[in-house]
């Protein structure tokens, strides 16, 4: 690296940087999730603007070189590590039995039927939408389980602004959530796996699924009590810091597996962040840490760099067309789904309308998607611009509607009081 690179690697983090914290804090004063504002600013500094109307000062702050982009990158996928980790830390599987009936049958809804839509929406696109190497049904297993995730942290986040989070109303919604992100980060693990090989092949698809079971399982068994002595090991070492080196070490670890079996690094991550969680041996100034560096600088440069990447001047033509008709199937499959599942559970019909605009929020988890998307190569720069899109679109509209339905329903005070509280996460 030369002493000009290296300038301009650090002007470069400086400037995404500043503008992130610019967005996050418009974005709090308008009491939205900050995320949004990052990711703005981001749009704004990249292709979509700044590229568009003044062309030499981006390519000037931006090369397209390969040095440049890739150093960038790695500080990104830092932020997602840490965004993986955070969110991991915040889910408690244990949630899901506290509603019975109204929780699965709100998750089936909302999952199933957001899944089978944008499996089909998948299938119809055309051909220039999609990357020359992947095969359709594997862009359309994609686009699926990014049409089927929901975002834990900013449904908390919008959950305790609306004084929701310890109702029965607001347990179903972040229940139905935790089972979505659970189970969409395992598929989204095997669409991975499958868009790394050559083609579908139902060895392929059978050898990935069959490791990723054994991963899954092990975890759940005989790693939890091995993370939990590895917790205990390093609150007793006398080394400072111990406690935050071994969760990133157990993370890293995690990682490495899945990607080495063929599924994507994130599980990996997402598993071992839920199993340090769960333990309870954790020191409370350890994950303090974690949230701190992670949103005060990863994650907010994740989110600014994401928008950066984004190009909102490739959605013309038809790949215009099938950016509106996605954004609609993914809000009203996961609406219709969530309500029919809700209401079969048990649900009146606004508390279960509530249900499905809640899981509608997308957020930061459909971000990280689209990271990985466009980094397996599933993704074209049209194709990831519409996903951010309907991240950004769905999360907006989530808190209002949620808002309208339960004041329709007449659901004012608590009725869940056991309910554990999330910590403030700006994803």
């Amino acid at each position: 690296m030369t002493e000009h690179e290296l300038f301009l690697f650090l002007t470069e983090v400086a400037v995404i940087f500043f503008a992130a914290r610019i967005g996050g804090e418009v974005a709090a004063r308008l009491r939205i999730p900050l995320h949004i504002g990052e990711l703005f600013m981001g749009i704004l500094l990249g292709p979509s603007l700044l590229g568009w109307v003044w062309p030499d000062a981006f390519t000037t702050l931006f090369p397209a070189t390969e040095l440049q982009r890739s150093l960038l990158e790695i500080i990104s996928w830092t932020g997602i590590i840490f965004l993986v980790l955070i969110g991991g830390l915040e889910t408690r599987l244990g949630v899901l039995r506290q509603s019975g009936r109204a929780v699965l049958g709100g998750w089936l809804g909302g999952f199933v039927l957001p899944f089978a839509g944008g499996f089909l929406l998948g299938m119809a696109f055309p051909d220039n939408l999609i990357p020359a190497a992947i095969d359709k049904p594997v862009f359309a297993l994609f686009l699926a389980t990014a049409m089927s995730i929901s975002a834990i942290p900013v449904i908390a986040r919008i959950l305790m602004d609306l004084d929701l989070y310890k109702t029965r109303l607001g347990m179903i919604i972040l229940s139905t959530a935790i089972a979505d992100d659970t189970i969409g980060w395992i598929v989204l693990a095997l669409v991975a796996g499958l868009a790394s090989g050559q083609g579908i092949e139902t060895a392929t698809i059978l050898q990935t699924g069959l490791l990723t079971g054994a991963f899954v399982l092990v975890a759940f068994t005989v790693g939890k009590n091995f993370v939990r002595g590895a917790v205990r090991l390093s609150n007793r070492l006398k080394a400072p810091y111990s406690p935050v080196s071994m969760m990133f070490l157990l993370i890293f670890v995690a990682g490495a597996i899945t990607q080495a079996i063929g599924v994507h690094l994130v599980l990996g991550a997402f598993v071992a962040a839920i199993l340090i969680g769960r333990i309870g041996a954790l020191n409370a100034d350890a994950v303090a840490a974690v949230r701190h560096v992670g949103m005060g600088f990863f994650v907010p440069f994740f989110f600014a760099y994401t928008g950066i990447k984004v190009d909102l001047t490739t959605l013309k033509g038809s790949a215009l067309a099938y950016t509106a008709l996605a954004v609609l199937v993914a809000c009203f499959a996961k609406i219709i789904g969530g309500w029919a599942g809700a209401r079969l559970g048990g649900l009146t019909h606004w508390e279960a309308l509530a249900v499905g605009f809640g899981r509608n929020a997308r957020g930061a988890m459909e971000l990280v998607i689209a990271a990985i998307g466009i980094s397996i190569g599933v993704l074209t720069e049209a194709t990831y611009a519409m996903i951010v899109l309907i991240a950004v679109l769905t999360t907006v509209m989530a808190a209002p509607m949620i808002e309208y339905c339960v004041k329709r329903a007449h659901l004012h005070a608590p009725d869940e009081a056991d309910a554990p509280a999330p910590s403030e996460l700006s994803a």
